[in-house]
């Protein structure tokens, strides 16, 4: 015959069986929370990160352009007089003997095209003293010299 389990025994069985199903499904149930806010949270920054390194390989890709665009240009001024020529007439703003100038507005303003002749020379200045000065005021004489001969 088999010993049978008395109510009270059962009842704290059952209390035991019930309360390690509710701390075992709340150690699962942390576990995830746990699991899943640091999982989102490293998903969110491996996106990020990957965002963040398409910006630097773009960048360095145009970092890279400029530069091989910056070292086509040093050769060039070193072996080609012709573009050395262009770059002080365009920054320096020189211009060669006879040589028209026409100045075009920018887009947004509705100005009219000007247009400049430079002479060949220019008018040589008076020898001497070649400062300009404004005339001072006219002095009036004073009436001992206004005296008219009888």
């Amino acid at each position: 015959m088999g010993v049978k389990s008395t109510a009270p025994e059962r009842k704290l069985r059952h209390r035991l069986t019930t309360k390690l199903v509710a701390l075992t499904a709340l150690a699962f149930g942390l576990v995830l929370a746990v699991l899943l806010f640091f999982s989102h949270r490293e998903l969110y920054e491996i996106y990020r990160l990957r965002q963040e390194k398409t910006q630097l390989d773009a960048e360095n890709h145009r970092l890279a352009e400029e530069n091989l665009r910056l070292d086509r240009t040093l050769d060039r001024l070193h072996q080609d007089p012709e573009m050395i020529q262009d770059l002080i007439r365009r920054e320096l703003n020189y211009v060669k003997k006879n040589e028209i100038i026409i100045q075009l507005p920018a887009s947004e303003q509705r100005q009219p095209v000007k247009a400049a002749i430079i002479p060949e020379r220019f008018p040589a200045k008076a020898q001497g003293n070649t400062e300009n000065k404004r005339p001072g005021p006219r002095r009036r004489q004073a009436s001992e010299n206004r005296k008219t001969p009888p």
